[in-house]
C-alpha cells in the first residue's frame, strides 16, 4: 500500500503548530524573562493570598470575597504565559493591560488602610498584625515584580520580537491581508483600559460628591465592596460592551487603515461612555440619597440594562468615528461623491 500524501491543509495546520509552538529554550533571553516573571507573579500570588490565612499562629479569618483577587491573580498570568508564546502581539497588550492595573490593585489594596479617616474595624493591639504584615509583604513583592515586568515589556528587542513572530504567524494564516503594525494590533486596549477603570471610577465619584466621603473613605468603601463580590460583578458585568468593541477592533487589524481603525475605535469607546458614565452617576445617586421609593430596584435595573444600551451608542460612536476617518483620509468631497 502506498501512503497517502498529506492535505495541503494538514501541511498547512502543521506549519502553523511549528510556527507557533515554540520551545521556551529557543526563544530570545528577553522574551523569556517576561514569561518567567509572569509565572513568578503567578505563584507570588498563590502565596500571598494563601499564606495569611494558614501559616501565622493567628491567620486571617477567610473572607469569601478575597476570592475575587486572588483567582484572577493566579489565572491570569498563566493565560498570558501561554498566549504570549500562542499569539504574541495579543498576549503582549494583554499584559500591558494587566500589569498596570495590577499594580494599581496592589497599591489600593495595600495604601488605602493608611488614608482612611473613619474606623476601619481593626482592633489595636492587633491580634492578627503578623498576618497582616506577610500579606502586606505579599503584596509589595508582587508590586515589584509588575514593576519589573512592565520595564520588561518597554524594551526594544521585546517589541521587536513580538512584531517578527506575529508577521510571520499572520502571514501563514491570512497570506493575502496585510501586515498591522504592532501600534494596530494593540488598538483593542483602550475600551479594555476605559471599560476596567469608569465603573469604579464613577462609584468613587459619587461617593465622594453625593456621599459626601473624603477620597480615602471612598476608595476604601469601594474596595471594601469589591472584596465582598459584588463590586466585582458589577464590573465584570459592565466590560460587555467594551469587549465587543475590542473584538472588533482586534479582528480588524490589518484589514482597514490605521486611521480608521483608530477612529473608529475611540468613537465606539466614546458612545459606550457618553451612556455609561451618567446612567451609573444617576443609578448611584438614587442610591446614595435614599429617594423615596424602592431605589435599590430602579439602581439594579439600571445597571443591568445600560450595558446593553451601550451597544447601541457603541455603534453610533463606531459610525461618527468612520466619517472622521473619512474626512481625514480623503475629504468632504470624496464622501459627498460616494453618496
Amino acid at each position: 500500500m502506498t501512503a497517502e500524501l498529506p492535505s495541503s491543509f494538514t501541511v498547512a495546520n502543521k506549519a502553523e503548530n511549528e510556527m507557533t509552538g515554540l520551545e521556551f529554550r529557543t526563544l530570545p533571553a528577553s522574551v523569556r524573562l517576561i514569561l518567567v516573571l509572569l509565572l513568578t507573579k503567578a505563584m507570588f500570588a498563590v502565596a500571598e493570598h494563601l499564606l495569611p490565612y494558614v501559616l501565622p499562629p493567628s491567620p486571617l479569618p477567610f473572607i469569601p470575597g478575597i476570592l475575587t483577587f486572588a483567582v484572577p491573580s493566579v489565572l491570569i498570568p498563566l493565560i498570558l504565559f501561554f498566549v504570549f508564546q500562542r499569539m504574541p502581539a495579543t498576549g503582549y497588550w494583554g499584559t500591558v493591560i494587566y500589569v498596570p492595573f495590577a499594580l494599581l490593585i496592589n497599591a489600593a489594596l495595600v495604601g488605602t488602610p493608611y488614608i482612611v479617616t473613619r474606623p476601619i474595624g481593626i482592633p489595636s493591639p492587633d491580634p492578627y498584625a503578623t498576618a497582616r504584615i506577610l500579606e502586606t509583604a505579599g503584596r509589595l513583592i508582587t508590586s515589584f515584580l509588575s514593576l519589573v515586568l512592565i520595564l520588561s515589556l518597554l524594551r526594544r528587542p521585546v517589541r521587536q520580537w513580538v512584531t517578527q513572530r506575529e508577521d510571520a504567524i499572520l502571514a501563514q494564516r491570512y497570506p493575502s491581508r496585510r501586515t498591522p503594525s504592532l501600534a494596530e494590533r494593540g488598538a483593542w486596549i483602550l475600551p479594555m483600559i476605559a471599560g476596567l477603570l469608569t465603573p469604579t471610577a464613577v462609584w468613587i465619584g459619587v461617593d465622594m460628591y453625593v456621599g459626601g466621603s473624603v477620597p480615602g473613605d471612598a476608595m476604601f468603601g469601594v474596595l471594601f465592596e469589591h472584596l465582598k463580590g459584588r463590586g466585582i460583578l458589577l464590573d465584570v458585568y459592565s466590560l460587555l460592551p467594551f469587549i465587543v468593541l475590542a473584538g472588533i477592533s482586534h479582528r480588524n487589524a490589518g484589514t482597514v487603515p490605521t486611521v480608521t481603525l483608530w477612529a473608529v475605535t475611540i468613537g465606539g469607546t466614546l458612545g459606550i461612555l457618553a451612556l455609561l458614565i451618567p446612567a451609573y452617576w444617576i443609578a448611584w445617586d438614587t442610591i446614595y440619597n435614599n429617594i423615596p421609593g424602592d431605589e435599590k430596584t430602579m439602581g439594579a435595573m439600571v445597571f443591568f440594562f445600560t450595558p446593553l444600551y451601550c451597544l447601541a451608542t457603541m455603534f453610533a460612536g463606531m459610525l461618527l468615528g468612520w466619517i472622521v476617518a473619512r474626512i481625514l483620509r480623503r475629504g468632504v468631497d470624496d464622501i459627498v461623491d460616494d453618496l
